[in-house]
């Protein structure tokens, strides 16, 4: 029964990620024009961002097509109101921008760090749609498809290794927020599936319950390696094979350091040649500041970690499962409450299927352990980023942290449970408990569904019927 999820997860996610390829307006995605930005610049020889001379001043950015604003004007009046609709003659004008060869320096201080290895599927789209002259907006859609596709194929890849952990990874990944990273030019579609198949690699040898092989290790260990040089505390996953234990333990212990060590490096390299400091306009923001501030009042992290899920708590809860467009086209509300309960059930039979034994001993219990560890960190560190780079000094909340940002984080949960071994005859093992955990199963499988019809009509009364 396990073989049908990854072949369902393969339909029901092109079916959903294709709806939003072609349906959602262009540049309507979180940060879209930033990621198109990112991707052009390799198809100009820019396979690593730099700093250029851009609106009188050096930014984090690269050479871009003049084009590409072109297109994207039309449509500048859709994101953050929800009363705008995409209508037939932004269409009509962002068709009319093509591939002339004229070329700029872009600012894209969010995107430039970023490593071109996520961002190769969406410029090689756009190498072929300047190949054979598309409009800039049919590129567009181009490289969102080829951002799919290629996350599809690496889901599936994840699912079909998981072992016990495939389901709840099955109902992460297709989470409509998931699914709009892929439809989308966002490198952070890639950073889910590939976190997912880092954990296949460890799931599987932990559902077998035997040592991890060297090939897994390495495995693993470059999945994580990519994934955390796209986001700082992402660097963290790389410490993930340390979960599991391997038939040779110094060749974990390298692969983990040399993981560490290219997430590491590559942080401090565009810390050093590459970044510029973000700009807020709509609040100035200090990160030496922000430091002093903290020095000075080393209680408040307990007061701003309090007061930060008092201001955006309910935001996360809802990001995290999807808030699509430019974080301002919600689903409707019961949706909500259903997709967090489809998550819980998704995890029931790894958690009641484990003997007693496995929740303090043994691998299963060092496997949750260090999975908790990582994921706390990670998000400890992802909201220490955001406080000291993007929320103004002495503020106590921090701003800026998305609820997509932690769907790779998502990804890591199964591994702390998909360890040891059932008793015999004791849970979901045979008679009715067995008939309950395919039915759970069934549940988890065809949920998605539901969601497409709930993505379908958000998005059409979004941007399409007054």
């Amino acid at each position: 029964m396990q073989r049908i999820g990854p072949f369902l997860f393969a339909v029901l996610a092109t079916i959903s990620a294709f709806f939003l390829v072609w349906s959602l307006p262009p540049f309507q995605t979180a940060d879209e024009p930033a990621h198109i930005y990112r991707a052009n610049m390799i198809t100009h020889g820019y396979w690593v961002a730099a700093k250029v001379q851009t609106d009188g001043r050096i930014a984090a950015g690269g050479p871009s097509d003049v084009a590409i604003i072109e297109a994207y004007f039309p449509f500048h009046h859709v994101p953050f109101k929800p009363d705008e609709r995409a209508n037939l003659e932004d269409f009509a004008k962002s068709f009319t921008a093509r591939w002339d060869g004229r070329v700029f320096n872009v600012a894209a201080e969010n995107t430039a760090p970023y490593p071109p290895f996520f961002y190769l599927p969406q410029a090689a789209a756009i190498a072929l749609g300047k190949a054979i002259d598309l409009p800039v907006v049919q590129t567009l859609y181009l490289a969102r498809a080829a951002n799919a596709l290629t996350c599809i194929v690496v889901g599936f890849f994840a699912l079909l290794l998981a072992g016990r952990a495939h389901l709840p990874l099955f109902a992460v990944l297709l989470l409509p927020m998931s699914v709009s990273l892929y439809a989308s030019m966002s490198q952070d579609g890639l950073v889910i599936t590939v976190t997912a198949l880092g954990i296949a690699f460890l799931a599987r040898a932990l559902s077998e319950g035997r040592p991890l092989r060297s090939g897994e290790v390495w495995a693993s260990a470059v999945c994580f390696a990519l994934v955390g040089m796209t986001k700082q505390p992402y660097a963290l996953l790389c410490l993930m094979p340390l979960a599991v234990p391997a038939e040779r333990a110094a060749v974990k212990r390298l692969a983990v350091a040399a993981s560490l060590a290219a997430a590491v490096g590559w942080a401090v390299w565009m810390a050093l040649v590459v970044q510029t400091p973000l700009i807020r306009q709509d609040a100035p923001t200090d990160a030496m500041g922000q430091l002093r501030f903290l020095l000075d009042n080393p209680l408040a992290v307990l007061t701003i970690a309090v007061k930060t899920f008092q201001v955006w708590g309910d935001e996360y809860y809802q990001q995290f499962v999807g808030i699509l467009g430019w974080v301002d086209t919600r689903l409707p509300k019961p949706y909500y409450a259903a997709a967090y309960l489809v998550l819980l059930l998704s995890f029931l039979p790894l958690l009641l299927g484990r003997r007693a034994a496995d929740w303090y001993s043994g691998a299963p219990a060092r496997a949750s352990a260090v999975t908790a560890a990582v994921v706390l960190a990670t998000g400890a560190l992802l909201f220490g980023a955001l406080y000291m780079v993007w929320t103004p000094v002495g503020q106590l909340w921090v701003d800026g942290v998305q609820g997509r940002y932690f769907l790779p984080l998502a990804a890591l949960l199964p591994l702390a449970f998909a360890g040891g071994r059932q008793d015999a005859g004791a849970g979901w093992s045979s008679g009715v408990p067995g008939v309950l955990e395919r039915g759970l199963t069934w549940m988890v499988w065809l949920f998605p569904i539901v969601s497409i019809l709930v993505v379908q009509r958000t998005v059409i009364l979004r941007y399409y019927l007054d």
